[in-house]
């Protein structure tokens, strides 16, 4: 087994969109004005109100996958699929009732453009689901204020997913599939019409069936997206506010009976301590793609695997300004495996072929307060991460080594954390982890394939700082 570098320009790529996503919501974030920005203190105490229709858009990334089976064939089930290298775009509107001080309901409409998530790359001349382009749909909302002004959620409801492709010896077609989308997400008021999310939605299609029953499928689509939405003020009455309880602090009067006014009451203390260790876990939504390449046969798939999981950080923050900056170690496990259903090399019996289960990574994060206790950060740095190949597979056709092997590589992505304790906070992050790295195989000639992986990653996680 062997190692080679390969310096991929679709890596680079995505890495620059990437940032570029981050520096626009970043600059999106100063270019509106704070929402309880520096303390001050209020002739009445301030109340947030979640009532009310929203607009907005959002940009993100996407990890497309599809089960794909071929009836009295024998073979077995396999996934294909893409980490698609460019970012999605979508816009949403609903409606948002609070209908108490702690507790949010609502209804809302999503449409997103993919960029054209591919689902296996053979050409427009092969009869297969080839990609899709539009997801669209209307979920039901509900959630929990961990804050007055900061929302955690999830969401339910109907979704349709278009698929493009070849069937008949050449024929196109393009149809849309019902399915249903589930997610969760993070939503943090900046000014009381102005909010900023972070989201992450699965959605699971109906089955498409091609070629005379021949071929058939089943997609799914994992989005990690950021966003920014206008809420409309509500009707008087509506809804249940509550309090920014931080921005209380009653006015010293040391003599009610005194003709001069009582001085100026202290600011209120800073409630979210930025400055310190801080050290949590998280569960994560994982998208894993290996690219697998013959010499003689060319490209099969790439293979995919959705696999939930989860991890640890710890890392340490210094906040200066509205500027939070820090570092980071983290660990995310999980159990993706990968299978073709071909059998490569004319084997009958073996299809798994790979596993990963752990990425390792070290970054540097930076981030701006949209609000005192609600930070918008990027991060990146060094990782690496394990992928074992199947020796049942591998040695079945040539002698090979066929140990786990650490890819080294890099992590890149951002996230929103907001405070809901003093001490404590939530946070949402999006990452994708890339190697240059591959590893290779022998077959019925020497070094005949290679295997190189990637994983894009959506993460809900609590810290404590101390």
């Amino acid at each position: 087994m062997h190692h080679n570098r390969d310096h991929s320009g679709p890596a680079m790529d995505f890495l620059v969109r990437l940032f570029g996503v981050a520096a626009a919501a970043l600059a999106a974030a100063i270019a509106t004005p704070v929402f309880a920005g520096a303390p001050q203190q209020p002739s009445q105490p301030s109340t947030v109100n979640w009532t009310g229709f929203y607009v907005g858009g959002d940009v993100g990334a996407v990890f497309n996958t599809t089960t794909f089976t071929q009836p009295g064939s024998g073979l077995q089930e396999t996934s294909l699929g893409t980490i698609d290298g460019r970012p999605t775009y979508g816009v949403f509107t609903g409606f948002n009732y609070q209908v108490a001080p702690w507790a949010v309901l609502g209804l809302e409409g999503d449409f997103n453009w993919l960029s054209s998530a591919y689902y296996r790359e053979l050409g427009s001349s092969f009869d297969f689901l080839q990609k899709s382009r539009f997801v669209d749909s209307v979920t039901a909302r509900a959630g929990i204020l961990a804050r007055p002004d900061t929302l955690i959620y999830g969401k339910i409801g109907a979704a349709w997913l278009s698929v493009e492709g070849v069937q008949g010896f050449g024929t196109p077609f393009q149809r849309y599939l019902p399915g249903v989308q589930g997610g969760i997400g993070i939503e943090a008021m900046i000014t009381p019409n102005v909010i900023a999310r972070g989201e992450a939605t699965y959605t699971y299609a109906d089955t498409l069936t091609l070629n005379q029953g021949s071929s058939v499928y089943r997609p799914s689509i994992l989005m990690m997206q950021v966003g920014l939405a206008y809420k409309f003020d509500p009707l008087p009455g509506w809804g249940v506010p509550a309090t920014l309880a931080s921005e209380i602090s009653p006015v010293p009067v040391k003599n009610p009976m005194a003709l001069k006014a009582p001085p100026p009451p202290a600011a209120p203390p800073e409630w979210a301590h930025w400055t310190g260790l801080e050290a949590g876990g998280f569960l994560s939504a994982n998208g894993n793609q290996v690219q697998y390449n013959d010499t003689v046969l060319g490209q099969l798939g790439p293979f995919t695997d959705f696999k939930l999981g989860g991890g640890w950080f710890v890392g340490v923050n210094y906040k200066f300004w509205r500027i939070v900056v820090g570092v980071e170690g983290s660990g995310n496990y999980e159990n993706a495996n990968f299978q073709t259903a071909a059998g490569s090399g004319g084997l009958v019996n073996f299809y798994h072929f790979a596993n990963i289960d752990k990425v390792l990574a070290f970054t540097g994060r930076a981030g701006f307060l949209m609000t005192p206790d609600t930070l918008i950060y990027g991060k990146a740095g060094p990782a690496s991460f394990r992928m074992t190949p199947d020796p049942a597979y591998w040695n079945s056709i040539a002698p090979n080594s066929t140990g786990g092997t650490l890819f080294r590589g890099y992590v890149a992505g951002g996230g929103v954390e907001t405070f809901v304790l003093p001490n404590v906070s939530v946070r949402f992050e999006t990452l994708y982890t890339h190697t240059d790295d591959k590893v290779t195989l022998n077959g019925t000639v020497p070094n005949e394939f290679t295997l190189r992986p990637s994983i894009i990653s959506a993460t809900l996680g609590v810290g404590l700082h101390l």
